[in-house]
């Protein structure tokens, strides 16, 4: 039986469970209007992973070396947007998107500089040393989104003041994410395969150092020639949100 003052915490619960739905709504909105180019990447996911549904195989994107060799050379910069399932597309999107989100550089370049290392990394990596995706394909942005992670633990080592918890955060960051791409590379295993519920392919390990590798390489070729600003005014503590 309900009392009058559980009838008022419910009732006030509601409204403030809409606030905060609408304000991750509008603070997701104006992360697109000052990216757009995050509009192009949602609009690339939606396009090549709604491709079944016009009749056309997503199967035809991913990166396959004998298709490239063929001339099939869109793959190369298609194949980070296919995804297996509604759920890989999930786990690689929301960590991509949010990763990409916290990157400090200001410069539409260098950021898209940092994306397309990443994914050449990763996938040439792949390509040497994964003989099995000669048949079975690489997709996914997974081997981006650990690059970028990368990349944007390093900026907040350098651009944050000694002993400020975004630099030690960055610190321990950088650490986690390098050591579990090695780990990854040198035993051939995933981390945290009990979430993936057979619903993500077969994972290919050393995309992901490759990925970290090829972004960490891009950040330090532009920034040693013209090293970036610090942050003025802003933190960004608590951002940091690593991909499985």
């Amino acid at each position: 039986m309900k009392t009058p003052s559980d009838s008022t915490t419910v009732s006030l619960e509601i409204p403030a469970a809409s606030n905060r739905l609408f304000a991750t709504i509008a603070s997701a909105a104006q992360s697109f209007w000052q990216r757009p180019e995050m509009l192009f990447f949602l609009g690339a996911l939606l396009l090549i992973n709604g491709a079944p549904l016009f009749g056309t195989s997503a199967g035809a994107m991913i990166f396959q070396p004998q298709a490239v060799a063929a001339g099939q050379w869109w793959r190369v910069l298609t194949h980070p947007f296919v995804h297996v399932t509604w759920y890989h597309l999930l786990l690689d999107g929301a960590a991509f998107f949010v990763i990409y989100h916290s990157l400090l550089e200001k410069s539409l370049a260098r950021r898209l500089t940092y994306v397309l290392a990443g994914m050449a990394g990763s996938f040439l990596i792949a390509w040497s040393a994964a003989p099995n995706i000669s048949g079975d394909g690489l997709c996914g942005l997974s081997g981006i989104a650990h690059g970028l992670t990368a990349v944007s633990a390093l900026e907040m080592m350098v651009l944050f003041p000694p002993n400020s918890p975004e630099r030690k955060i960055g610190l321990i960051s950088f650490i986690l994410v390098v050591g579990k791409a090695a780990v990854e590379a040198l035993s051939g295993h995933m981390f945290f395969t009990f979430l993936y519920f057979g619903m993500v392919g077969t994972p290919v390990a050393v995309s992901h150092a490759g990925g970290v590798l090829g972004a960490l390489l891009a950040y330090l070729a532009t920034n040693v020639a013209k090293p970036i600003k610090p942050p003025t005014g802003q933190t960004r503590a608590g951002w940091r949100i690593g991909s499985a």
